[in-house]
């Protein structure tokens, strides 16, 4: 009984002496997009963007610039998806030499050759803001009532559409949303609450989409054996 004892008793010992050094690492590790999103993003390496309106400027809302800081927000958002190069819009409507994107003329011959062959793109992110009304209201409604100070009602129609072009393969959402912001006292420079009423619209159902395309990037903790044995 001393003997098994003390031979149980040295092998603790000896298990102590050479216990290994474990050191907790968090990192951050890409996540996957929504199952319903990833056969259209099947053999996916270069994605393009565009952000298209056919809706003149008016009353002061530079509608263009508004579509050209929403492309730059989405070229960001999907630097989240794992070994995908992803190509702004400016350098696709310039290899384009004019030819207007929509949902219509994206399967065209022409286009998708430039598309796939000159760009070397496998797929493409595709916002088209369809339309726009902007109504001035003489009073806002707060949660005690109505005041009197104006506000504008914006509505728009917003679809975005994600298509593979080696497959052809489309995926679209779509639909009616709609701001209301009370009209801000603008004290320095131009009027620009209309630009960003304009992006907040436009923001919600885009995050949404780009939540599900190219969720963030997700905290994970592992613990690795530094000790060199």
């Amino acid at each position: 009984m001393i003997r098994v004892t003390t031979f149980v008793l040295l092998i603790g010992l000896a298990g102590c002496g050479g216990r290994s050094a474990f050191t907790r690492v968090e990192f951050r590790a890409p996540s996957q997009p929504d199952p319903v999103l990833r056969p259209y993003l099947a053999e996916v390496d270069h994605i393009g963007v565009v952000c298209a309106t056919n809706i003149e400027p008016f009353r002061e809302l530079d509608i263009e610039k508004v579509m050209a800081r929403l492309s730059n927000a989405v070229v960001r958002s999907l630097g989240n998806m794992p070994k995908t190069e992803v190509m702004n819009q400016d350098e696709i409507t310039y290899q384009l030499k004019g030819i207007r994107l929509d949902s219509t003329s994206v399967h065209q011959d022409s286009v998708q050759a430039v598309l796939k062959e000159e760009l070397e793109l496998d797929a493409l992110v595709l916002v088209e803001l369809r339309h726009l009304q902007a109504r001035m209201m003489p009073m806002s409604p707060t949660p005690y009532g109505m005041s009197p100070n104006p506000g504008i009602d914006l509505t728009i129609d917003l679809k975005v559409s994600l298509i593979n072009l080696n497959t052809n393969q489309v995926w679209q959402q779509g639909g009616t949303q709609r701001n209301y912001q009370p009209v801000q006292l603008q004290l320095f420079g131009g009027n620009k609450q209309g630009e960003r009423q304009l992006l907040m619209a436009l923001a919600r159902p885009l995050q949404r989409f780009l939540f599900r395309i190219a969720p963030p990037p997700k905290p994970q903790t592992r613990h690795f054996d530094l000790s060199g044995d």
